[in-house]
């Protein structure tokens, strides 16, 4: 723990290279990350009033795939640069849809901590990501099409 303390700065460097190499807009990703914090926190503060149980295992497996979907928009700016073409659009939409999934999940814990009721969530972020395979498994096949015109896909 104390070398990643020790080493932090040149960490937070290299995730910024990262974002810029890529072209990603840091402001946003900085927003969307602070988003995936406050939710966290009013998650471990619901789960406390409603009496759920609660496991730093949980909280830490949580925390962990919070992240894990920043992935998702550096892994489309990656293709982006593999294939030559220009996904910077598709990047910044589906950043701004992380930031919107976050923030209704933000205000549903809000609504649970306040009613001291569990709400029913949303799951935007399910429904992105799924919407985002189906977009890149289209673009593979008009990719696949265009290579070979006689290469038929089934539905």
């Amino acid at each position: 723990m104390n070398k990643i303390s020790e080493y932090s700065n040149e960490l937070k460097l290299l995730v910024y290279a990262i974002f810029i190499y890529l072209e990603m807009d840091t402001g946003i990703v900085k927003v969307l990350f602070y988003l995936m914090i406050m939710d966290t926190f009013l998650g471990v503060i619901k789960t406390i009033v409603l009496n759920n149980h609660f496991s730093f295992k949980k909280l830490a497996v949580g925390f962990v795939s919070k992240l894990a979907v920043l992935l998702v928009p550096t892994a489309l700016a990656l293709m982006s640069i593999g294939l030559n073409y220009n996904f910077k659009w598709f990047v910044t939409a589906v950043m701004d849809l992380l930031i919107v999934s976050d923030g209704i999940s933000i205000i549903s814990n809000i609504i649970a901590i306040k009613t001291k009721k569990e709400v029913e969530n949303f799951d935007a972020m399910t429904l992105i990501l799924k919407s985002i395979r189906n977009r890149l498994i289209q673009l593979f096949k008009r990719i696949l099409i265009t290579i070979d015109p006689k290469f038929h896909i089934e539905k």
